[in-house]
């Protein structure tokens, strides 16, 4: 599909239900943003029975993850698995909030709370080789690291570890850091529930969810975009599961006018090949007013940002391409905006699936070209040659 000023140029098989791939997470996105707002934030709590008594908190202290806060250490980003970009939020920034607080030691244990989302790790339906290729961490309401353990620089799937439990793992962080800055805890690091009534100690605001939906998009983040799916399911229907934030998504969607025909949502992120979307679709959550230029606006830029700083790189569509890309072994997609060289937007999705044991490249079906067609119209724009052509089969 294309469009141009809200005018369609071309769809081919606009409304065919196929497998997106990472652009599913152009929905996640625009769930996030219909279920908050684009100034919201999510907050990241910790709690204690009783007020600390001279810098003692008696008991144990509670770290209750309130939601995609993406919170990491700072040598996550350079030794996380693959090559992959990676944003965090600094979690020595709640260090230092309790460390305000006044608390010099805790008598009882660091407990981290994710209890806010269910305890599945990882969605059913996604393929056993991308979880051991660490393409995704298990998935909690309180996560550091993207809910991974161990790691190195050699970034390999040996020196990757996902953690059992996330919560426990961001506690046993969290008591290091704390540990490191001169606070002393008595207890060992676990998992558990926050008793209710307990008595605010520290806390630590996210970035607003329009910030945190850019660096979703623009580094292709699986790790937020399904804990951000998780949230749409808290926020929308009390249940943080992949099931209650497929349902609530597509029922947003469809509340907010978008074409939902043949919409299947399996997984926020697009890593499942059981989720099932249209390019009519994509395009409709890229125009969707209030919410559309926000999803526009972090797109990662051709030959600039993101997924896609390394193309385009020498080329007229380098810095006039905001798109996200979805690349699975049968699946290439691209979807986004177009600043033309004339200076009008156009928005586009294409989507191109084969079956196994076929696999296909962005190269194999010219999205580089495809880009370079659109980056021209309307001058010299040549609709015939934006048909997509059947991969070859020999």
């Amino acid at each position: 599909v294309v469009e141009a000023q809200g005018r369609e140029v071309l769809a081919h098989n606009a409304d065919l239900p196929l497998t997106g791939a990472s652009t599913q997470k152009l929905l996640t996105a625009t769930g996030l943003l219909l279920a908050h707002g684009p100034d919201a934030t999510f907050t990241t709590e910790v709690v204690a029975e009783a007020p600390p008594a001279g810098g003692v908190v008696a008991g144990d202290l509670y770290v209750i993850g309130g939601g995609p806060a993406d919170l990491g250490t700072p040598d996550w980003p350079e030794m996380a698995p693959g090559t992959r970009q990676r944003v965090v939020h600094d979690v020595d920034e709640l260090v230092a909030a309790i460390s305000a607080a006044g608390v010099t030691r805790v008598e009882g244990s660091v407990v981290g709370d994710g209890s806010r989302y269910d305890d599945q790790r990882y969605e059913e339906t996604l393929a056993e080789r991308l979880v051991h290729q660490d393409q995704v961490g298990p998935i909690g309401a309180l996560m550091v690291n993207d809910g991974f353990a161990r790691f190195s620089p050699e970034r390999t799937n040996a020196s990757t570890v996902p953690a059992d439990d996330p919560a426990a793992d961001a506690a046993r962080v969290i008591t290091e850091r704390l540990e490191a800055n001169g606070i002393e805890v008595a207890g060992a690091p676990r998992a558990g529930t926050a008793p209710e009534g307990a008595t605010p100690v520290a806390s630590l605001p996210s970035p607003p969810v329009s910030q945190l939906v850019a660096e979703m998009l623009t580094t292709s983040d699986n790790e937020a975009a399904e804990a951000m799916l998780k949230e749409i399911g808290a926020t929308e229907a009390g249940e943080g599961s992949w099931d209650a934030g497929a349902a609530a998504l597509e029922s947003l969607l469809a509340e907010a006018g978008v074409s939902t025909d043949g919409l299947d949502v399996v997984d926020g992120s697009g890593l499942s090949i059981a989720n099932v979307l249209t390019c009519a679709t994509l395009v409709d959550v890229l125009t969707l007013e209030g919410t559309g230029p926000v999803v526009r606006e972090g797109l990662p830029v051709a030959g600039e940002t993101g997924t896609l700083a390394d193309r385009w790189t020498d080329s007229e569509v380098a810095g006039r391409l905001r798109a996200k890309t979805g690349t699975l072994r049968n699946v290439t997609a691209l979807a986004g905006e177009v600043e033309t060289l004339p200076g009008t937007a156009i928005t586009f999705a294409y989507v191109a699936n084969v079956t196994d044991p076929q696999q296909i490249t962005a190269e194999e079906v010219g999205l580089d070209e495809l880009a370079e067609i659109l980056v021209r119209h309307p001058g010299d724009l040549d609709l015939a040659a934006l048909e997509p052509e059947a991969p070859a089969t020999g």
